[in-house]
C-alpha cells in the first residue's frame, strides 16, 4: 500500500462520479472509469481490512493520509461531499461492482432518498467533531506532493474537448476554468519550477497531454509577465482549448506512429480554423479562446498557418500559445521523434527568435524556465 495508490483511489473516485453525473450507467466511459475504481478499491479495501475515506475542508484523508492539493478532482469532491453532509465514508473488503455503481449514481445524482437504499459494504455520515478536532487528530499536517499536483486534469480535460465539440456546453468551459486556476495555484506553490510541473503530465492522448503542457507554460509566462490575475485565467483557459479543432481531425491521422504525408498535413492544418469556428459558437465569456486557436500557428513574420491579409500583430496570448505549442512538441516524445533535452529544444528555438517567435516574448519565455 502506497500513498500512490491511496491517492489514485480517491481520483478515480471523484472522476467515477463526475462521469456518472453526466452520462447513463451504460456509457462506454462511465464503465471504464467505474471498472478500474471497483478493481484498486478492492485491492485497497482487502489490504487495509476496508477503506477509510474522510472530508475535512480542503482535505480529504485516506486510511490516515491526507492529501492537501490544489487539484480541481478533489476540490469537486469535497464540495460535492459537503453538499451531501458527508464527511467521512466507510467500504468494507468485498464490495460488488453493483453497490459501488449504485453508491457513485447516488453521490452523483442524488435522485433517491437515504431511506430507499441499502448499502451493505457501505456506510457513510459525519464525524462528530471534524470541523474542530477531526482534521487535527487525523494528523493532516504533511505538505502536498508535487506529483499529485494536477492529478485528475487529463481525464477531465479530455471529457471537456469531446463535450464542447459534440454539445457546445459552456458548462464544460466552465470546468476548464477550474483546470486552469488548479495550474495557477500549483505553480504558485511550486515557485514556478515550469518544466518541472510538465515533465510530471501523463495521459495516453497526447492531444490531451500537450494541451495541458501548454496552459501551463502560458500561464507562467503570463504570470512572470505581471499581468493581471483575471488576465492570466484568460489566457490560460485559451492555451488549453487552442487545439479543441483537432477535434474534427480524423483519429487515424493524430494516432498516427510515423511522419504525416502532404495529404494528412493539409487536414491537420485545418484545425485552427476548424476550433475557431467551433469556439465563436460558444458562450466561452471570453472571446479570446476563439482568437487564440485560430492564431496559433501564425508565427512572428507572418509564415505558418493559416493564411491571413493582415499584418496587425497577434493578440499577445497567441505569441505566448504558440512558444508553449513548439517547446512542449519538441519536448515531448512521439513515436517518429524522441523527446529532445532542455538545452537543446532551447538552442533550436533560439533560432527562431525574431522570425517564427515574438523576441521579447521569446526572452520572457526563457526567463520563465530558469
Amino acid at each position: 500500500m502506497t500513498q500512490d495508490n491511496l491517492f489514485l483511489v480517491v481520483s478515480e473516485f471523484a472522476m467515477s462520479i463526475q462521469a456518472a453525473a453526466a452520462y447513463p450507467g451504460n456509457h462506454p466511459r462511465v464503465q471504464e472509469l467505474l471498472t478500474r475504481l471497483h478493481l484498486h478499491v478492492q485491492s485497497e479495501a482487502s489490504l487495509l481490512r476496508g477503506l477509510n475515506i474522510g472530508f475535512f475542508r480542503d482535505h480529504v484523508v485516506v486510511d490516515e493520509v491526507p492529501f492537501v492539493e490544489p487539484n480541481p478532482t478533489l476540490a469537486r469532491l469535497i464540495e460535492r461531499m459537503r453538499e451531501k453532509g458527508i464527511e467521512k465514508i466507510l467500504i468494507a473488503e468485498g464490495i460488488t461492482f453493483g453497490e459501488l455503481k449504485r453508491f457513485v449514481y447516488f453521490l452523483a445524482e442524488g435522485t433517491s432518498s437515504d431511506s430507499e437504499q441499502v448499502w451493505e459494504s457501505i456506510a457513510y455520515g459525519r464525524i462528530e467533531g471534524a470541523e474542530s478536532a477531526g482534521a487535527a487528530s487525523l494528523g493532516l499536517t504533511p505538505a502536498p506532493r508535487a506529483s499529485g499536483i494536477m492529478a485528475g486534469a487529463a481525464e477531465i480535460l479530455k471529457d471537456v474537448l469531446v463535450s464542447i465539440a459534440a454539445e457546445r456546453k459552456r458548462t464544460r468551459v466552465n470546468e476548464g476554468r477550474d483546470i486552469v486556476s488548479s495550474i495557477m495555484k500549483g505553480l504558485h506553490q511550486e515557485g514556478m519550477l515550469i518544466d518541472r510541473l510538465v515533465r510530471l503530465q501523463g495521459h495516453d492522448d497526447y492531444t490531451v497531454t500537450h494541451s495541458l503542457n501548454v496552459c501551463i507554460l502560458v500561464v507562467g509566462q503570463a504570470t512572470r509577465m505581471g499581468l493581471s490575475e483575471n488576465r492570466v485565467r484568460e489566457s490560460g483557459l485559451a492555451a488549453l482549448l487552442h487545439d479543441i479543432g483537432k477535434e474534427a481531425t480524423p483519429a487515424e491521422i493524430l494516432t498516427k506512429p510515423g511522419r504525416l504525408d502532404m495529404e494528412e498535413f493539409d487536414l491537420v492544418k485545418k484545425h485552427p480554423v476548424a476550433g475557431a469556428k467551433l469556439l465563436r459558437k460558444i458562450d466561452c465569456g471570453t472571446e479570446l479562446p476563439m482568437v487564440v486557436a485560430f492564431e496559433h500557428h501564425i508565427k512572428y513574420d507572418w509564415t505558418g498557418y493559416p493564411k491571413v491579409q493582415t499584418r496587425e500583430p497577434l493578440h499577445v496570448a497567441s505569441y505566448m500559445t504558440q512558444i508553449a505549442d513548439v517547446y512542449d512538441a519538441l519536448r515531448s516524445y512521439r513515436p517518429y521523434q524522441p523527446a529532445i533535452e532542455l538545452e537543446r529544444t532551447l538552442s533550436v528555438m533560439r533560432e527562431g527568435r525574431g522570425t517564427e517567435f515574438e523576441p521579447r516574448l521569446y526572452d520572457n519565455f526563457v526567463e520563465t524556465l530558469s
